[in-house]
Parts: structure tokens; C-alpha cells; sequence
């Protein structure tokens, strides 16, 4: 057998040797640790946390120093970048944060000049340049392209469109010259009223013509503003018998009224048509039947609305019947006059015109009402009612409140009572319920 002899160590390799490179590695790691985690954290604070980012290579030992720089330039690019961005965000597309040579930032800058020319020629689109077309920016480029187009259309239709109102607007001038004409050469007094601001635009007679009393003039006024103050004027077609007295104590002159909504040169207006019926008032005794609506208020009469009520329970209807008293309406007529008493009235007036578009609304005498109302139960219309009293109070001035006291009964069709005898239910349900208020009133106090 050969005998094999084993190398000895040299003297770099000796285990004292290694375990001093060793340590000597480790003694390096653990100094260039500090290093290693100051620049991780600086990364991590510019990408999370850029206001906390700082790192100074001056700090850290030599060979980290040009790796530390690069990562500060680094720092530095990505916040130009960050504020680039942020800047064109908040739609500022003149804004230039970056220093040259900041490459992470170009395609940024290049949207940022996109937007630019995309700006500029949405601005020539909404001067009304049509033709302008978008092609650098993919699929949103035929967006913009259809909204322009489309924008396009909508501008010629508008032009179309402009142009037909004007020739309706001069086909209208020529109806209202036409209509001043006729007017001129007939009976009736015609006075047309602006709808806003009760302004006289129109007028084909002077008023002392028409009025055997000039004091029937501001009357007539006063009337006509109420009935745009108080109807719904656009609907048109109402028709009253007016009365005013005449002078010297010649009796009566009675006036047929209707009107009817009309535009006038661009404004929105009535046409108070006016007939003097005077001499058919006094020649028939008849056409007092015609008497079915309330002067002052425009609803109807206490003989037409028993007349109906009698229909509707011969024809078997399901409806309600409400009585209705203003309250305080003495006090005012007295205290206030009669003119502030007719406001009251009218105030009351409408408001019971808002109970429903169905409800037929009869005056039964000077502060009395019925209303009759199909598909309303008792429950629903005391509701309706109270609440119409509370928008009543809240109306009211310092001078006097604006209430009203009511009654409600429910009427079927296995009714076999009289219309008369049913009213006066309701008569005493509203006197139960003003006694009701009083009580409420006193134990307050």
C-alpha cells in the first residue's frame, strides 16, 4: 500500500485564519447595515411618504455615498413627477415642476401637452368650430369626435329652430295688428292685461264709452287683478255676470265677462272680454238663472250648489259635503273694511280651490261655504282641511288671523236623507268643532 500523506492547511486557510475573516465580514455587514436600511427607508418614505423622505450621502460611509446620490436624484425625479401629476389633476396644464433631464416624467408631459391641445380645441368647439376632430388619444378621440358631431347637429337644429319662431314671431305681430283692427269696430270692450305684472297693455274703447259711471272704472280694475290674482287664468273661458251701479241713481248696468289667455308682442296676457247685457238683465227676468257664480269670488252660487247636491243624491253618488265659516270675517268688515274683508274672502277662496281639482266650491252666503268632493272620505278631507286652516293662520298678519272652521259629512249611496238636512249636519259639525277650538283656547290660558 502506498501511503497517502495529507496536505497540511497553508497558513491563509488555518482555522484561525477564517474565523477571523469571518469576523472581520461580519464586523463589515453590521457597520454597512445602518447604510443599507437609511436608503430603504428613504425609498420607502419617497414612494409612502414623500414630505418625511430625506437622506444626506455626506452621512453614510464612503462606499455608499454615489449609490445614496443617485438615489436622491432618484427621490427628487419621482416628486417632480408627483407634483406633475397632482398639478394637471386639479386642471393646471400650465404647470412645469420638472427639472431637464427628468426622463420618469415624459410621459406625463406628454399627456400634459395632449390635454393642452385637447383644451384648446374644445375651446374652438364651444366658439362653435365644428370641424375640429381628435386623433391622438385611442378610443376617447371617437368619444370627443361624436360629441362634436353631435354638437354639430344639435346647433343646426337650433339655428332651424330660431329661425321658425321668428317667422312665428312676426306671424304673431301680424295677428295682434289684425286683432287691434277688429277689435276697433266692435261692441264689446276688449282689455288686454299682462298676466305678471297686471299692467293695461290694450284697451279698443275708452272706458267712459263702455261705463255709465266712472266710478265703475277702478272697479272693474280691481276686479280684473283679482281674477288673475285668484283663478287659474290660463284655462280660459270663464264666464260672470258683472253688476255696477250707475250714477244718479239710475239703477244697474250689467256687464257679461269672460277671458281668455293670449300672448301680447312677447308677454304673457288676458283678454278680458266685456258685453254690456244691461237692457237683456232688464228685459228678462230670466237671465237672473244665469246668476250661477259668485261675483267676488268666482265659485259658485248657494242655488247652484244645492241644485247639484240634489242631483248627486238622485243619482246615487258617494261623495263628501264640507260647511265651511270663516273665522273673524265680522271683525275684519268691521274693523278693517269691506275691501280688506273681500281679500280675506279671496284668500279663503283659494285656498278651498286647492282642496282638489274636482271639488265643486259654493258660496252659501257672506263668510259660508259648501264644498262637495267625490272620492274623499271624512278621515282624508279633515286632514286636508286642518292643514289648509293651519296655511290659513300662517298667512295671518298683526291685524287679525285667518281661520276657518269646518264640517265634514260622508255621503253613499244608501243615502235617503235630503240635501238640506245633510248640509245641516255639516253645518253643526263645524259649530261643534268652532265650539271645540274656543274651549281649547280658554283651558290654555
Amino acid at each position: 500500500m502506498t501511503a497517502t500523506t495529507r496536505n497540511k492547511p497553508s497558513s491563509n486557510g488555518s482555522p484561525a485564519n477564517s474565523a477571523q475573516q469571518a469576523a472581520q465580514q461580519a464586523a463589515q455587514q453590521a457597520a454597512q447595515q445602518p447604510a443599507q436600511q437609511a436608503m430603504f427607508e428613504y425609498l420607502r418614505d419617497v414612494i409612502y411618504n414623500p414630505s418625511a423622505a430625506t437622506l444626506d450621502p455626506e452621512l453614510l460611509p464612503e462606499d455608499f455615498r454615489d449609490l445614496a446620490s443617485g438615489l436622491v436624484y432618484f427621490g427628487k425625479s419621482v416628486a417632480e413627477l408627483r407634483e406633475l401629476a397632482n398639478d394637471i389633476a386639479k386642471g393646471d396644464l400650465s404647470t412645469n415642476p420638472l427639472t431637464p433631464g427628468n426622463e420618469l416624467a415624459s410621459g406625463i408631459k406628454n399627456l400634459q401637452a395632449t390635454l393642452k391641445h385637447l383644451t384648446w380645441q374644445i375651446g374652438q368647439v364651444a366658439k362653435g368650430d365644428y370641424k375640429q376632430r381628435v386623433s391622438y388619444i385611442g378610443e376617447f378621440s371617437d368619444s370627443i369626435n361624436d360629441m362634436i358631431c353631435q354638437l354639430n347637429d344639435r346647433d343646426t337644429a337650433l339655428r332651424v329652430e330660431i329661425e321658425v319662431n321668428r317667422q312665428k314671431s312676426e306671424e304673431l305681430l301680424q295677428s295682434v295688428k289684425l286683432f287691434e283692427a277688429i277689435t276697433e269696430n266692435i261692441s264689446q270692450w276688449i282689455v288686454v292685461i299682462d298676466r305678471v305684472t297686471t299692467e293695461q297693455l290694450y284697451t279698443n274703447h275708452d272706458a267712459s264709452v263702455i261705463l255709465r259711471s266712472l266710478e265703475s272704472e277702478d272697479e272693474l280694475k280691481d276686479w280684473m287683478r283679482r281674477q288673475i290674482v285668484a283663478n287659474d287664468v290660463t284655462q280660459g273661458g270663464a264666464h260672470e255676470i258683472l253688476e255696477f251701479s250707475v250714477a244718479d241713481g239710475e239703477g244697474k248696468q250689467f256687464f257679461s265677462a269672460s277671458w281668455y289667455p293670449m300672448a301680447w308682442r312677447g308677454r304673457k296676457a288676458v283678454a278680458f272680454v266685456f258685453t254690456d247685457v244691461t237692457s237683456d238683465h232688464n228685459s228678462r227676468a230670466e237671465l237672473e238663472t244665469i246668476a250661477y257664480y259668485d261675483a267676488l269670488t268666482g265659485s259658485f252660487s248657494r242655488h247652484f250648489g244645492m241644485n247639484l247636491l240634489d242631483k248627486w243624491l238622485l243619482d246615487k253618488e258617494s261623495f263628501i259635503i264640507a260647511f265651511v265659516d270663516m273665522d273673524n270675517l265680522k271683525y275684519v268688515n268691521d274693523n278693517l273694511g269691506h275691501s280688506e274683508g273681500d281679500e280675506y274672502i279671496l284668500a279663503v277662496t283659494k285656498k278651498l280651490k286647492d282642496f282638489d281639482k274636482g271639488a265643486v266650491i259654493c258660496r252659501l252666503g257672506g263668510d259660508e261655504f259648501m264644498l262637495l268632493c267625490r272620492g274623499w272620505g271624512k278621515p282624508a278631507a279633515d286632514d286636508k282641511f286642518e292643514s289648509m286652516r293651519q296655511q290659513l293662520l300662517l298667512s295671518s298678519d298683526e291685524r287679525y288671523s285667518r281661520s276657518l272652521s269646518y264640517g265634514v259629512i260622508e255621503v253613499d249611496a244608501n243615502n235617503n236623507k235630503t240635501g238640506s238636512y245633510l248640509l245641516s249636519m255639516a253645518d253643526e259639525l263645524m259649530y261643534e268643532y268652532k265650539r271645540t277650538r274656543k274651549l281649547e283656547r280658554r283651558s290654555s290660558r
